[in-house]
């Protein structure tokens, strides 16, 4: 089994260190593009600040292929570095890679028309002799950096910024001594670069506040780097009541085992597969905990088999005796949960970028993805509920109609 994680951290981090290669190759190529639509007459200090946003983009990839590479942390770049990066790659770089290729598509054409019908290439100059065509090209050269700074201010306001959401569930088999029991939901902390040190207190407190009789986590403690797990660990004791958790999927990217045992070790509940019997208010309540994907030769499958196999596993444990919460990071494991009534999971952080509630990344990945769901009763189970929060923190800086969020559950019979 440590071979297994040897190996697939091993392809992961060369899978890694190639797609920054392509967005590396990404950068040249718009960088090179954008220096040809500067042109001779762009004031100086314009194209400074063009080459000076591409060589940063391209030496925070460089960092980041290095630090991957020799296995330390993000550590060595500041989070606005990082925020910008991740904006610029994953959202800005790639609209601006088809704008720029329609453009050449249309400069060939325009080329190829004038061949055939001898027309030479003109641009009309203004009394001071700055072509249209150069005033054009400059704006389109600065769009996408002033776009990805513009983005990169709205992030940064964000970080750190989250609500309280309070709901109220209504579920029939709810014991009658457990009406009115409460609960602190917390998921998707993600420590690491964007989520730390001051932040975290923040979260602590606000969470603590709710006085909840029941403190649960559902997965992605941190963002992948375990130097941050420490710190991660200290958040969770300040937290009151002690919480209990399931694992998320960034949670294990540099090994299941490192993870999950210095989490155990320091004695947290950590339910990976597994359950436990508390007492709320004098009345047993189990949870149980989901593990990331499936056990053993499921474990690296990227469809919901995995899913299905550990919850039959997880299911043989039910304790008939005991109200059942169910823990797991991915919400479509509701699919799967038997006839449990209550189910808490995150890992869709809304949907990161949504239009709207209904109308994003959301909707477009996933079947549940921020909210409250319910079916009625059937022969097979009773009525159930599904609840998806939306995260605390980020690994991606920016958020747009899904704010991140502590849930505060309010459960009542009926």
């Amino acid at each position: 089994m440590g071979t297994i994680t040897v190996w697939s951290i091993s392809v992961l981090m060369s899978i890694l260190a190639k797609i920054l290669g392509v967005f590396c190759a990404i950068d040249l190529l718009l960088w090179w593009r954008s220096a040809r639509l500067l042109g001779r007459a762009t004031p100086p200090a314009v194209r400074l600040a063009v080459h000076g946003f591409f060589t940063a983009q391209i030496a925070t990839l460089g960092a980041m292929i290095w630090s991957g590479a020799h296995q330390i942390s993000t550590l060595l770049l500041s989070a606005p570095m990082l925020g910008l990066a991740f904006l610029w790659h994953l959202l800005v770089a790639p609209l601006a890679l088809v704008g720029n290729l329609l453009g050449l598509l249309v400069e060939a054409a325009m080329g190829c028309f004038r061949f055939f019908t001898q027309r030479p290439a003109t641009a009309p100059a203004d009394p001071d002799g700055i072509s249209r065509r150069n005033f054009l090209g400059t704006l389109a050269a600065l769009a996408p950096p002033f776009f990805t700074l513009g983005l990169g201010a709205i992030a940064a306001r964000q970080l750190g910024q989250f609500r309280i959401r309070r709901l109220t569930l209504h579920i029939p088999t709810l014991p009658a001594a457990l009406d009115g029991m409460t609960i602190a939901h917390l998921t998707d902390s993600h420590v690491g670069p964007f989520t730390k040190g001051r932040e975290l207190d923040v979260i602590v407190k606000e969470a603590n506040q709710l006085k909840a009789d029941l403190m649960l986590f559902t997965g992605d403690l941190i963002n992948h780097d375990l130097t941050y797990l420490p710190e991660a660990l200290e958040m969770l004791r300040g937290l009151q009541p002690e919480p209990v958790l399931c694992e998320g999927n960034h949670d294990l990217m540099e090994g299941r085992s490192r993870f999950e045992s210095p989490v155990k070790a320091a004695g947290f509940r950590l339910l990976v597969d597994e359950s436990v019997t508390v007492s709320v208010r004098g009345q047993p309540v189990q949870l149980l905990g989901l593990r990331w994907s499936g056990p053993g030769n499921l474990e690296d499958r990227h469809d919901e088999t995995g899913i299905a196999t550990s919850m039959n596993a997880l299911l043989r444990q039910r304790d008939p005796a005991a109200f059942p919460i169910l823990l797991a990071h991915h919400p479509h494991a509701w699919d799967y949960c038997g006839d449990l009534p209550l189910t808490l999971s995150g890992h869709t952080h809304g949907g990161q970028l949504m239009l709207n509630p209904q109308t994003g990344f959301g909707s477009l990945m996933f079947r549940y993805w921020s909210g409250l769901y319910s079916r009625p009763a059937t022969s097979a189970h009773p009525a159930q509920t599904l609840v998806v929060n939306n995260g605390i923190g980020n690994w991606f800086p920016l958020r747009t109609a899904a704010p991140a969020e502590i849930l505060h559950l309010t459960l009542r019979r009926g």
